[in-house]
């Protein structure tokens, strides 16, 4: 009895194939596209895998540019966008190993994204309503078996159902009032296309109103008083609004050679040691202190995702896990010397 085993990309479907392997993965292709051949166990497994969403949201019997519209399905993505003709390829390839697998099992990534397009591989490539999941955060092999070993019995359908309702309100919000601020400018006289959505219009919204702050903003001087020696000290009072205050102040101790130091406390406590970056602080670090672009610095964790040097990038987790390989995620920074400083 064979088992299909659905990754989220082509290098995960590697990853995975390796790692349960009792000998060498058999790599074959069809289309041009990789898939696996495996025993584990003694096991006929395959590894196969898509590009990402292979199916996406789209309106079924629209009458044009009109709106409210609340009619849509799930169509391949191919059918939707020129720009995604490259997945056609992946969809015939996993329609092909659905044929000859009894079992499936979805080892996408263990978040929204991950399990709606895991999920949406097993209902309308393989016609199933549920499959296994493993779980992994890391792609190291002692990981990625234990997650088969130990895989869930069914899908994780609370996330899958989060992640249809995300891609469901992304659309209907985004379709219907695109549609309509379009349609008004039209309505004007004018016509050009005016994009929005459920992120894009607040986003645009509170960065309008951020502007407007900074546009009305008026400065206003301040003065503070600091003495410099071997060690900085600054005034009580701190900030000093009065120019004729500070100035009275400065005079009356700019002679001053020494200080007395009347009180010293100290205090003893614990510290615990900084979480691991999340992906939005790891991209606010990145930039702020080597101007790296957000984009750049997500694609630089995907990589190392990918070689198993760091845990799943996209998910909030503040937990290290035991089977990270960080000797060896210190030597892949290393040959990126400009980003070495940051991460030693």
């Amino acid at each position: 009895m064979t088992e299909l085993i659905i990754c989220e990309k082509p290098s995960q479907a590697l990853k995975i194939a390796e790692a349960l392997a009792d000998k060498k993965p058999k790599k074959k292709l069809y289309l041009k596209v990789p898939y696996y051949e495996l025993k584990h166990k003694k096991k006929d497994i395959v590894v196969g895998c898509a590009v990402g969403h292979l199916f996406g949201l789209k309106e079924k019997s629209g009458k044009g540019w009109t709106y409210p519209t609340f009619n849509y399905e799930w169509i391949p993505t191919h059918l939707i966008s020129k720009q995604s003709q490259f997945s056609k390829k992946y969809l015939n390839t996993l329609k092909k190993l659905v044929k000859d697998s009894k079992e499936f099992t979805v080892a996408c990534d263990y978040d929204l994204e991950g399990s709606v397009i895991g999920y949406n591989c097993i209902r309308f490539i393989a016609k199933k309503k549920n499959a296994k999941r493993m779980k992994f955060s890391t792609l190291t092999k002692k990981e990625l078996v234990e997650s088969y070993e130990k895989a869930s019995k069914t899908l994780d359908f609370p996330q899958i159902e989060s992640g249809e309702t995300r891609h469901t309100l992304d659309w209907l919000y985004g379709i219907n009032l695109t549609r309509a601020l379009t349609l008004s400018i039209k309505a004007a006289g004018s016509f050009k296309v005016l994009s929005t959505g459920r992120v894009q219009g607040p986003a645009l919204k509170i960065l309008s109103e951020r502007e407007l702050e900074i546009q009305k903003f008026k400065p206003v001087p301040f003065w503070q008083l600091e003495a410099i020696n071997e060690s900085t000290f600054n005034h009580k009072k701190d900030k000093f609004w009065d120019k004729k205050e500070v100035t009275k102040i400065h005079k009356k101790i700019k002679d001053e050679k020494s200080a007395i130091v009347k009180k010293i406390e100290r205090k003893q406590f614990q510290k615990e040691p900084p979480n691991p970056f999340d992906l939005t602080s790891l991209q606010i670090e990145a930039y702020k202190t080597l101007k790296i672009s957000p984009k750049h610095t997500l694609e630089i964790a995907q990589t190392l995702y990918t070689n198993a040097y760091i845990s799943y990038p996209r998910t909030s987790s503040n937990i290290l896990p035991e089977s990270v390989n960080y000797k060896g995620l210190l030597t892949s920074l290393k040959k990126q010397k400009k980003y070495t400083k940051i991460w030693e």
